[in-house]
C-alpha cells in the first residue's frame, strides 16, 4: 500500500498534519504531495501525474490509498471516482462542497503553512464545481473521519453524502476543522488501510 497524502486550502506538504500521519503511518511509503490546491484544474493535473508516477514507479507497491484532508479530500473523492487505479480513500474532515465556504477567500491570501502568497481568483473558485462528486458515483472503500466541533465544513454534509458508503464513517464529539483527533483515528486508519 502506498499513501498519497492532499492537504487542504491554504495549507503545504510542510504542515503538521501530513508529517504526523507520515511517521505514525510509516513503514508504509506515504507522499506528501505540494501542490497548488487553490487552483482546481492545476491541482487535479499534478495529483494526477503524481499518481502516475506512483502507480509506474520503483516504489510502487500494487495499491493506492489516497488521503485527504479537507479541500484534499475534496480532490480525493473525485479522483478516486475518476481513476480505476486507487484502491482505497481515507478523508479527514472533507470539504465536500467547497464552493461556500471558498468563497470568502477570493483574492490574495497567504498560505498558512508556508508564509507565501498566492491568488485564488473568482475563476479557480468556479472552477471548483466541475469536481463535485455525488454519493452515487463513490464506489472505492472509503473511511471518513470528522469532528464533529468543525465550524468549516458542516460535519453533518459529509456523514450524509458519506452513509451508504463502502467503508466506515467514524465522528469524533468536539474537535474543529484541523481534525484534533489523530491520534484516536490511527488505530482506525491502519487497520481500515490493512497496514
Amino acid at each position: 500500500m502506498h499513501i498519497l497524502y492532499l492537504h487542504g486550502f491554504s495549507s503545504a506538504a510542510a504542515s503538521h498534519k501530513a508529517n504526523a500521519l507520515r511517521q505514525a503511518l510509516a513503514p508504509t511509503p506515504f507522499t506528501i504531495l505540494d501542490y497548488p490546491s487553490h487552483q482546481p484544474a492545476n491541482a487535479v493535473a499534478t495529483i494526477s501525474k503524481t499518481i502516475d508516477r506512483i502507480q509506474q514507479g520503483y516504489y510502487s507497491t500494487g495499491q493506492l490509498a489516497l488521503m485527504g484532508s479537507s479541500l484534499g479530500g475534496y480532490y480525493a473523492q473525485y479522483l478516486a471516482a475518476a481513476r480505476d487505479d486507487i484502491d482505497k480513500v481515507v478523508l479527514i474532515n472533507p470539504a465536500l462542497a467547497p464552493q461556500a465556504p471558498l468563497r470568502p477567500w477570493i483574492g490574495t491570501n497567504t498560505n498558512m503553512v508556508s508564509g507565501e502568497s498566492f491568488l485564488f481568483s473568482h475563476a479557480d473558485w468556479e472552477q471548483l464545481t466541475r469536481y463535485d462528486v455525488s454519493g452515487d458515483q463513490i464506489h472505492k472503500p472509503t473511511l471518513l473521519l470528522v469532528d464533529a466541533g468543525d465550524t468549516v465544513i458542516p460535519p453533518e454534509h459529509a456523514v450524509d453524502k458519506y452513509r451508504h458508503i463502502r467503508g466506515k464513517t467514524c465522528v469524533y464529539p468536539g474537535g474543529s476543522h484541523s481534525f484534533d483527533h489523530l491520534s484516536e483515528a490511527l488505530p482506525e486508519i491502519r487497520h481500515f488501510l490493512g497496514i
